[in-house]
């Protein structure tokens, strides 16, 4: 069954779940077409609403053979635009008659009862709904009702739930009618932070960097540019320059072969963080290449399970030790704006919201992932930038139709951005459709996600958005095999993908190596590698993995470990209309 069957069989059982779904998946591509008609917000949100009440009361007339329902609704959507765009050319160019005619009464089998339902509740719930119904963001009535932000906010849901109860068909539509268009869906999502990312959690705000930190010795010189604490983890920004006494060193091998030190290598070990009552403890480094040079490291340093900063007591402290260096730095709680200030989409699985910006590169529009229920939009949104030679583009199009692609700027698809910025080049200012063929979902994977090897070839296996069947071999077929250590055992891993949703395809697994009788392998001891496999044509096509006999004898296994997830690639196209500066 397609996801468009799904819907209209959801609409007929439960007529409010089907609709929300509904509005859900296709309310971002009806507005944009209604917006490409339409100027004012006003005409737009009602032509929104009234497209999916035609559609809910018309439905039997869809013909899928005919076309999607996406195209279908977007066709109801203009159309209904330009009809409202003319007689609002008519309407200025008519002279105002004398006497106005009586308005007509609501049609009982395609309008719901708002009114009624809004006079039986508290006049103080009614009157917030009504303000988020004339087009104020929740922060304009906070600030008008000189309330605290998630006290309006959770005023607003409680009151959206009683009005759901109150009308006399209990369908979404009523809220369609009040909300259309605006961030009633997004609500569940606390701000945004541009140049971060977003934060789901109102008790854990953003806490960013107050100001560069820096310190140097004979061996180095090390900077903190930019940090990021969120919901337990710390992102340090972080370039080290090489000293004055600081050198590469070449170590002979017992062979007779030469290895050459690095001089940033000891220095990058005894990289530790000191926070609050912390001992010093040691994080993840990530390098970043494309900025780094033989004399300077760029890096990011990941530090996780941190207690939260404590709400109301002011700036945090904390000191980055490295080889003999102290460097303390500040972090302060971020102001985060609505997401709701911005264009999103936002569906069944996720979303993205999209904020356009300009720089000495040019027009560019920063990504951000909208998490769902289930799954997390991986940052970099589609693969373009990592493993897909057929990766579909991200691109604008202009007023006269002109479709420019963009590129990702300094991307790291290993790091831990939030977010991703794709640049277009030089683009005059005005409005533009921002189109994403789809957008990868990812989410971790079970901890019965486990697959021993050898004797795991044709083991089906349990994952979030689906099974897998595993395929276990020694020879790589059409992946690509990397050396083999001397006396290592090398298997290759491909699975056959069985999604719950036709519009699902496997983008992604990525599992750690361990044995049955240790926790992990450990430097000294046996050893096993897994790494990601691109195929021939370099799209993700499996793992392969070198073991030492000694692993493979105390009962070798591939599990989740502390990072093991399983990515999609999600058939959701995106259109938002977002507005150049």
């Amino acid at each position: 069954m397609s996801a468009d069957e799904r819907l209209l069989e959801l609409l007929e059982q439960d007529p409010e779940a089907g609709l929300a779904a509904l509005m859900e998946r296709y309310g971002g591509a009806v507005r944009a077409a209604a917006a490409r008609r339409l100027s004012n917000e006003e005409d737009v949100r009602e032509c929104v609403n009234d497209v999916f009440a035609q559609f809910y009361f018309q439905r039997a007339r869809f013909d899928a053979a005919k076309g999607s329902l996406k195209n279908w609704l977007c066709t109801l959507a203009a159309r209904r635009a330009i009809d409202r765009a003319r007689a609002g050319a008519r309407r200025a160019a008519d002279p105002l008659p004398e006497t106005l005619p009586a308005a007509e009464g609501p049609d009982p089998d395609e309008r719901l009862d708002v009114q009624n339902a809004l006079a039986r509740l508290p006049k103080e719930e009614a009157a917030l709904l009504r303000m988020r119904a004339a087009g104020l963001t929740v922060r304009q009535i906070a600030r008008a009702l000189d309330e605290p932000y998630e006290t309006v906010k959770k005023r607003q849901q409680r009151s959206l739930a009683k009005l759901r109860k109150l009308l006399l068909t209990g369908l979404v539509l009523a809220l369609a009618a009040l909300l259309a268009a605006c961030g009633y869906l997004l609500l569940r999502y606390f701000g945004v932070l541009p140049g971060y990312g977003v934060n789901t959690r109102a008790d854990a705000p953003f806490h960013t960097l107050a100001a560069p930190a820096e310190g140097e010795n004979r061996m180095a010189a090390l900077r903190i540019e930019d940090a990021l604490w969120w919901q337990g983890g710390l992102v340090l920004d972080v370039r080290l320059e090489k000293g004055p006494d600081a050198a590469d060193r070449v170590v002979t091998l017992p062979d007779g072969g030469e290895y050459t030190v690095l001089w940033q290598t000891s220095l990058v070990g005894d990289l530790t963080l000191r926070w609050g009552e912390q001992e010093e403890m040691y994080g993840t480094v990530v390098t970043d290449a494309a900025r780094s040079t033989k004399d300077c490291l760029a890096m990011e340093l990941v530090f996780t399970g941190l207690p939260a900063p404590e709400q109301g007591k002011g700036p945090v402290e904390a000191v980055l030790c490295c080889g003999g260096l102290e460097i303390p730095f500040t972090l302060a709680a971020a102001g985060e704006a609505s997401p709701e200030e911005y264009a999103y989409a936002l569906g069944e699985l996720g979303g993205v919201l999209a904020i356009p910006s300009r720089s000495g590169q040019g027009a560019a529009v920063e990504l951000y992932p909208l998490n769902g229920e289930a799954f997390s939009v991986e940052p970099w949104m589609v693969l373009s930038s990592f493993m897909d030679p057929a990766p579909g583009a991200v691109t604008l199009t202009g007023a006269d139709g002109t479709v420019h692609e963009g590129t990702p700027a300094g991307f790291n698809p290993y790091g831990t951005s939030l977010y991703s910025r794709w640049e277009f080049g030089s683009l005059p200012a005005g409005e533009y459709t921002l189109s994403l063929p789809y957008l990868l979902v990812s989410a971790p994977l079970p901890e019965t996600f486990v697959l021993p090897l050898p004797e795991g070839d044709g083991l089906v296996l349990e994952a979030p958005g689906g099974s897998l069947t595993a395929h276990v071999s020694r020879q790589p077929g059409r992946l690509a095999a990397a050396e083999p250590e001397p006396g290592a055992e090398a298997f290759y891993i491909t699975f056959d993908a069985a999604p719950r949703r036709e519009d699902l395809a496997l983008a992604g697994v990525w599992l750690e190596a361990g044995t049955d009788g240790l926790p992990e392998p450990t430097a000294n001891g046996p050893w096993s590698s897994c790494v990601t496999l691109p195929d021939e044509s370099g799209a993700w096509a499996g793992l392969g993995l070198q073991v030492s006999p000694d692993v493979l004898k105390q009962g070798c296994r591939l599990a989740p470990g502390m990072q093991g997830r399983i990515t999609w690639k999600w058939a959701w196209p995106v259109e938002l209309t977002v507005h150049l500066p």
